[in-house]
């Protein structure tokens, strides 16, 4: 997340000097060819004025004509032209003593809404008299303050609007943007920045300038570095366009440099900490931000910063308090509600999550992340269709999202579309090679299409990626129990469990792991203990049928079967079970419904169609016994030779088919 960059001037008084700056404007206009009849830019501008302004008589007259002083210069000289879209009441908070603060209460309490910029105004008497204006080119707000000197008042709004176009107090006697000694000139430097940042996106959530004028704008900065004059806002916008530009190296070496001019410029240790955190250095990139904090703990921007570099760390809980925090200090940051919603996600409560990401989303309908995140929320909830649809809207907006891929191919995964799944998680993968969640889910994939070694792969990544990933070590387990190797699978039901002690799943593993081994009591206290935590758990229900079906107990069986189906109406293994109760107890077309069902949900479960076939026998069903006898064959069933000799012999004397294949 990119941060304010507050310019700070520091003048007395601002003369124009016309003459001049007609001259050195001829001469920029000559070599740039500069034309009148260039393209008009109109910056939308909402007004906000804090009750002391209000005061003032005429303050709304004195307002217009400012700004229309203001753009007509930025009209002639540069093409862009500031439009008033409305007026708002800003009731401002009188504790804060610095403008820095009261920028961060006006954005609190304004909203840019449909316009390009706020411009606030403020007449607040105990404020400091440091600063007379200040600005902030990422987000577009920009507060001045009351001064009795008009031309002073009008040469300062005129000073922050330039840095709304990327330009920066200058040790240049003369210039606009002078902060000392300063004058009425656009200098050539200056002027440069503007004409760049002209068409400047005013979202907040997207960098300023287009990708394709990072480069151009790099070097307009390092010439003016060159002039060693000084000046640690250029190496400030430079870290900001080697953030964009992911060249985190460069970064840090414009953010040392600009500590050296001024070690007390606090944004620079911000963006220092997001550096180091995008390198993987989290513990020092939480240091810088701290250093912030402690020198402004009202910098909403800093405290998401910090959250991030929590989650990062696993902290979830510390996270959600600097995102809550961002949130008290800027109700309108889109992206720590998004944030917080998918910490919410982290500790399973997913109602707010949704809450969280709608809330976004209401804010800026297009933050991608927050379409992903309640994507993903939405799936724990198994509400696929809307699910799928802010996944694609995700997608569409942001096609690098790994988050939204893993979303489809989750859902992929839901309707049985396995290898469409597979291919979304792999997509994830490709965009985010250490994203936990998409190795999981890759195995769980696998595990469905029977590659019990992939899937074993996969869990273990997931795990080494996240040590707590309590779910994957369960599913490892499954894994485990596939290949036989029942002791492993034991032994990782365990570590999920020490993890998280609630977890039924991984105790239903465990029940079924001591099956497998004829454990009988451990597996029943394990089955039994996944369905105290959870009463609806179809596995855990199914697993203790097939135990009490072993002891013979039927009833007892049957009832576990149909329980497990109620949870979960598509378990084929469940029908299966069923089916299975059913035959043994001579009611056949019980049986053949289960497993019909069974052959619904997976038509690839080769094994019910040799059951099925035994079913019609019974049934003398003979022509279906040998249709669903020769489709288990083809499926790889070997087919008892005995039986099939039965069918043909019953086929032909009662003359049910013309002519049979030779076996």
């Amino acid at each position: 997340m990119r941060k304010d960059i507050f310019f700070q001037p520091h003048f007395s008084i601002i003369q124009r000097k016309l003459s001049i700056f007609f001259l050195l404007f001829f001469i920029f206009a000559v070599a740039t060819g500069f034309s009148q009849n260039q393209k008009i830019r109109t910056v939308n501008l909402k007004i906000a004025i804090d009750e002391e302004f209000r005061s003032k008589k005429n303050w709304r007259l004195e307002i217009k004509r400012f700004i229309a002083d203001s753009s007509a210069d930025f009209e002639e000289y540069f093409g862009i032209r500031f439009r008033i879209k409305g007026f708002e009441s800003w009731f401002s908070n009188n504790s804060r003593n610095s403008m820095f603060e009261l920028l961060n209460d006006l954005r609190k309490k304004v909203n840019k809404g449909e316009c390009d910029a706020v411009l606030g105004f403020t007449a607040q008497r105990l404020l400091r008299k440091d600063l007379f204006g200040i600005a902030s080119y990422i987000h577009g707000y920009v507060l001045m303050r009351r001064i009795k000197a008009e031309n002073i008042m009008s040469a300062t709004l005129k000073h922050e609007l330039c840095h709304l176009f990327g330009a920066i107090d200058l040790n240049q006697e003369g210039s606009i943007m002078g902060s000392i000694n300063p004058g009425g000139e656009f200098d050539a430097f200056t002027t440069r920045i503007i004409h760049l940042n002209k068409f400047r996106n005013f979202n907040s959530y997207i960098y300023p300038l287009s990708k394709d004028k990072l480069d151009e704008a790099i070097s307009i900065y390092h010439q003016r570095k060159r002039l060693n004059r000084q000046e640690p806002e250029t190496n400030v916008l430079l870290a900001l366009i080697y953030l964009e530009k992911e060249d985190y190296d460069s970064m840090i070496k414009e953010c040392k440099q600009a500590l050296q001019i001024n070690p007390d410029l606090s944004e620079i240790y911000n963006l220092l900490g997001i550096a180091y955190r995008r390198k993987g250095k989290v513990d020092q990139a939480i240091k810088e931000y701290q250093r912030v904090l402690s020198l402004n703990p009202e910098q909403p921007d800093v405290h998401y910063n910090l959250g991030i570099a929590y989650m990062k760390k696993g902290m979830v809980d510390e996270a959600i308090q600097e995102y809550q925090k961002t949130i008290e200090i800027d109700p309108y940051y889109a992206k720590a509600y998004s944030n917080l919603g998918f910490a919410y996600l982290e500790k399973e409560m997913v109602d707010l999550t949704i809450k969280e990401c709608r809330k976004a989303l209401e804010i800026y309908p297009r933050l991608a992340e927050a379409l992903s995140t309640l994507g993903t929320a939405l799936i724990v909830k198994e509400e696929y269709e809307e699910a799928e649809a802010v996944s694609r809207r995700a997608i569409e907006i942001k096609p690098g999202l790994p988050g939204a891929h893993n979303n489809l191919g989750s859902i992929y995964l839901n309707k049985k579309k396995i290898d469409q799944a597979i291919k979304e998680f792999l997509r994830a993968l490709e965009i985010k090679p250490d994203f936990s969640e998409a190795h999981y889910n890759l195995g769980i994939a696998y595990l469905f299409q029977g590659f019990l070694d992939k899937a074993i792969g996969e869990f273990k990544k997931a795990i080494r990626l996240k040590p707590n990933y309590y779910k994957a070590y369960s599913n490892l387990a499954s894994a485990y129990i596939k290949k036989g190797m029942k002791d492993e699978a034991i032994g990782e039901c365990r570590k999920a469990i020490v993890i998280n002690p609630d977890y039924a799943v991984a105790y239903s593993n465990l029940g079924y792991a001591y099956f497998k081994k004829e454990k009988r009591e451990e597996a029943e206290s394990a089955l039994k203990k996944a369905i105290e935590l959870d009463p609806s758990l179809p596995e855990a229900h199914n697993f203790l049928g097939i135990l009490f079906e072993k002891e013979e107990k039927l009833e007892e069986a049957e009832r576990e079967y149909k329980t497990a189906i109620e949870s979960k109406p598509d378990y084929h293994e469940a029908h299966f079970s069923l089916g299975n109760i059913y035959f043994k107890t001579d009611r056949f077309p019980e049986s053949a419904f289960h497993y019909k069902k069974v052959i619904e949900i997976n038509p690839g479960f080769a094994q019910v169609y040799n059951n099925l076939a035994v079913v019609f026998f019974y049934q003398e069903k003979y022509a279906l016994a040998w249709e669903y006898m020769k489709k288990a064959e083809d499926l790889g069933v070997k087919i008892n030779p005995e039986f099939k000799r039965e069918v043909r012999k019953k086929l032909r004397k009662n003359e049910d088919i013309q002519e049979l294949e030779v076996a």
